[in-house]
């Protein structure tokens, strides 16, 4: 059976499950949003672009565009300025090699 969870994060696009037996296999969204809140009080709202490997981030009225970069594990998004990681549901936002977002899941 199902369960319904309530959740900040919305999809657009292609967003199936496909089950075969025991296996489910999910294809990821086109466009996924969500926002994080940290243990601060600071907002991070997030849409990655899934089809581009694009992630617009919005902290604090700044409005951040970045780069997939290949991980071997994690996802991580960059431009000249800022690096963005999620590994293991810890996410860290930096500025100029200064971590100004983080929130452990």
């Amino acid at each position: 059976s199902c369960q319904n969870t309530r959740s900040d994060r919305k999809t657009k696009g292609i967003n199936q499950v496909v089950s075969s037996g025991n296996d489910a296999i999910r294809q990821q969204a086109e466009i996924v949003t969500s926002t994080i809140i940290n243990s601060e009080g600071d907002t991070l709202k997030q849409t990655f672009n899934n089809a581009d490997h694009t992630c617009e981030l919005k902290l604090n009225g700044e409005k951040i565009e970045l780069k997939q970069q290949r991980m071997a594990s994690g996802i991580k998004y960059s431009n000249e300025d800022f690096v963005y990681t999620n590994w293991h549901g810890q996410t860290r936002l930096f500025k100029d090699g200064k971590l100004i977002f983080s929130h452990d899941r």
